[in-house]
């Protein structure tokens, strides 16, 4: 198939799925996440000039859909929208929603609260990871149950996800490898949050750079799992990288003890050409090497 027939398929995808402001009730019965509760927060985002157009669904999970859309300024745009009523979301998010100051007083029984409070969580961590440098959608607003982001598109096609990197793994998986460490330390030095479910399931590859997606879970340092965390983000990374890559990984018990070190030095942080922090002269992975 030429590129040509590519473009064509893309904009005839594009065409089907559009849906223009004065159709936004016509959402409902084209998908199930349109409710009237989101229906209604769509158009709040809507007249508050966030969003011109709706497109249509491009990832699907367990919490939420995410939803391709437009902003007025033409720019590609990515809702989050979460589901309003499910009780396998509140049964799963106890462990993270438990110690962290932001839920303080939180009722837990109240589901479509809860989730307003999540998607507030969500678009808080994405703010800090992205304010500590750590590559994530740029973060944009929020309202009700939509996070409002930037869309990660593959090779920069208009409308098409970047896949994950267990589908598409990178070309040079040694520099991969490095890339997420620097991300993990600076979101935890920097950034004061833990993902806390980082894995190949959550890092997508554009083509061009990789970029972690689905902070929901990050919980801040202070969390009293924060050290299970981060320990097992560091894990999965390694497990990932070691196992189907072929990457030779520093020992996880070794990276761990870096990052604390390195978190708890209270000494001057400042960071090399390539982003790496720098921590009384030292990168963590010239730590991480000598343990």
């Amino acid at each position: 198939m030429s590129g040509h027939d590519i473009d064509r398929i893309i904009r005839e995808r594009v065409e089907s799925r559009r849906f223009r402001i004065k159709d936004i009730d016509q959402l409902k019965t084209v998908d199930d996440v349109f409710n009237q509760y989101t229906i209604d927060a769509l158009r709040e985002l809507m007249n508050r000039r966030v969003i011109d157009e709706v497109y249509g669904p491009v990832a699907q999970g367990k919490e939420a859909k995410v939803i391709w859309a437009r902003a007025p300024d033409g720019i590609d745009i990515a809702l989050k929208i979460f589901y309003t009523s499910t009780a396998q979301f509140i049964r799963g998010r106890y462990k993270y929603l438990l110690g962290d100051p932001r839920f303080t007083g939180v009722k837990i029984s109240n589901t479509r609260k809860l989730i307003e409070y999540w998607c507030r969580k969500e678009f808080s961590n994405l703010s800090d990871a992205y304010n500590a440098g750590v590559r994530v959608p740029k973060p944009i607003t929020f309202n009700r149950n939509i996070l409002v982001m930037e869309f990660i598109s593959y090779k920069g096609v208009s409308g098409v996800p970047a896949p994950l990197i267990k589908d598409e793994p990178p070309e040079d998986p040694e520099s991969a490898y490095l890339t997420i460490i620097k991300y993990v330390e600076r979101a935890f030095i920097l950034g004061r949050i833990i993902h806390a479910d980082l894995s190949e399931f959550n890092i997508v590859n554009t083509g061009d750079e990789l970029v972690i997606i689905d902070w929901g879970s990050a919980v801040k340092a202070n969390h009293p799992n924060a050290i299970e965390f981060l320990l097992r983000d560091v894990e999965n990374v390694n497990r990932y990288f070691s196992k189907e890559l072929h990457v030779e990984v520093f020992d996880s018990k070794a990276l761990l003890n870096a990052l604390l070190r390195r978190y708890e030095s209270g000494g001057q942080v400042m960071s090399d050409e390539d982003g790496w922090l720098l921590i009384g002269g030292k990168r963590i992975i010239d730590e991480a090497a000598t343990q």
